[in-house]
């Protein structure tokens, strides 16, 4: 219901009705008002009543806006305004130059000549480090057998040199003839040191103490991987376009093949 009644219908006449003249009036439903009763002149119809009950509420007769948009077709604007800003972005991303200012410089692979070469060098000189390192560094972590050797002779110059024939101090009793390093000089010609080797297939002896073996494996190791790296500089695995990745993978993998080779002549 709005609220608000409308007019009751025109009540029939009764017979003998003329108008302008004086007539009875219709009763009218208490809800409408009490009406005298009486006679008038010039009739006139009842106008509508406002009448509203106790409990009325004005805001639930005002009308409610209607959205002129539904919610699909707003989420789908939605969703193609975000499109088309990560699209303007990617087109903005690709147009714009890796170094701002600077001209980007092409560099050509490397001449096989001067890469062979490189490839060379650094592989002796990877050969030799590990070797170098690989003795040291196994009695550094304990695989070595102890004993006795005795200076045979020792040559003095620029890379000093001793020999002499080294014998285990356990019952196994191998004995060889094997190159010293670390404390023997001249004058321990003749002289029985403790020595220390890593087997029966050892071509060196050591004597001296633990921390002269890792001033002899350490640095080697370092300048391993100094020499590891010039080889993947030298070789033009960087300057490749396709395949950049598995080259320098190539150096690395031939740098560690070499040095386990050296660990296992050495063991």
């Amino acid at each position: 219901m709005s609220g608000t009644y409308r007019a009751a219908d025109p009540q029939p006449q009764p017979a003998g009705y003329e108008p302008g003249r004086g007539t009875p009036v219709p009763e009218v439903p208490a809800a409408y008002g009490a009406v005298e009763h009486g006679t008038v002149e010039h009739p006139e119809p009842i106008g509508p009543v406002d009448w509203k009950p106790a409990d009325w509420d004005p805001a639930a007769d005002e009308p409610r806006p209607v959205s002129q948009r539904s919610p699909l077709g707003s989420q789908s604007e939605g969703m193609a305004a975000i499109r088309a800003v990560w699209e303007r972005a990617a087109e903005t991303e690709k147009r714009r130059p890796a170094r701002p200012g600077r001209p980007q410089r092409r560099r050509e692979p490397k001449r096989l000549g001067p890469a062979l070469l490189g490839v060379l060098v650094c592989a002796c000189l990877l050969m030799f480090f590990a070797w170098a390192a690989a003795p040291a560094l196994w009695m550094s972590v304990g695989h070595a057998q102890h004993g006795t050797v005795s200076v045979t002779s020792c040559q003095e110059g620029f890379a000093p040199s001793c020999t002499g024939v080294f014998t285990t101090a356990d019952g196994n009793g191998w004995t060889k003839v094997l190159s010293l390093t670390g404390d023997a000089t001249a004058a321990d010609v003749g002289t029985d040191l403790p020595a220390r080797a890593t087997g029966p297939d050892a071509h060196s002896a050591y004597t001296g103490g633990t921390g002269g073996l890792l001033l002899r494996w350490a640095p080697a190791l370092v300048l391993f991987m100094v020499a590891a790296m010039a080889l993947v500089g030298t070789s033009g695995a960087t300057r490749l376009y396709e395949g950049r990745s598995g080259a320098i993978g190539l150096c690395w993998a031939f740098a560690g093949a070499v040095f386990a080779a050296a660990l296992a002549f050495a063991w």
